[in-house]
């Protein structure tokens, strides 16, 4: 077991799952408060509401585990709190923990893969296409922006052909690029139809 795991803030389907089928089965039992202090080992699932529930591992000092359910109530402006105990197999322990840091090891994974998601974004994809400079606004998006001095909004699908989004939008795109277009830029579709309209009044 590792000490002073703590994990606030995890709920995982397949804790709850185990957990229901122990609690129904009678598997793990009620016990009542230890005596001597517990050590805190990892926490294993918490759920917030108006009231509180955490669960958490805990060990003492002979060794034995036990899983704490811990509920914080209100009672009026105050907060009170019940906790009930369930002695635990050290293979039991062993195994929430298991669940718990792979759960952990998911979340880390999951914010480096947001972090550099953000990061290309951020950099808004430079790249090169023969001697000029194009770049996607998300890195999902299928249009390049061409990287120019100016005030000119030049785009392409393909770092070959440029279209002039003042003068070419939308007669010289075909309907699947405009639809493209529209999708990934609707503050300029948005623009483009509403100036169109006023021209034709």
């Amino acid at each position: 077991m590792t000490a002073g795991i703590n994990l606030p803030g995890f709920i995982d389907s397949r804790f709850q799952k185990i957990y229901i089928v122990i609690a129904r089965e009678g598997i793990m039992k009620k016990v009542e408060a230890p005596d001597g202090k517990l050590e805190f080992k990892f926490c294993v699932e918490v759920n917030e509401g108006y009231n509180r529930t955490t669960r958490s591992v805990y060990e003492n000092a002979s060794g034995e585990y036990y899983l704490v359910e811990s509920e914080e109530y209100h009672i009026g402006s105050a907060y009170d709190y019940v906790d009930v105990y369930y002695a635990l197999e050290k293979g039991e322990a062993e195994y929430f923990e298991k669940i718990a840091l792979d759960a952990e090891q998911r979340k880390k994974e999951e914010a480096l893969e947001r972090e550099r998601i953000a990061r290309e974004d951020q950099e808004r994809m430079l790249t090169t296409g023969g001697d000029r400079y194009f770049y996607k606004k998300k890195r999902s998006d299928t249009v390049w922006w061409l990287k120019e001095s100016g005030d000119d909004h030049k785009f392409s699908f393909d770092k070959e052909t440029v279209y002039d989004l003042m003068r070419d939008y939308p007669d010289k795109l075909t309907p699947e690029q405009k639809e493209i277009f529209d999708k990934e830029n609707p503050f300029w579709a948005k623009r483009l139809q509403k100036k169109a309209e006023q021209r034709m009044t």
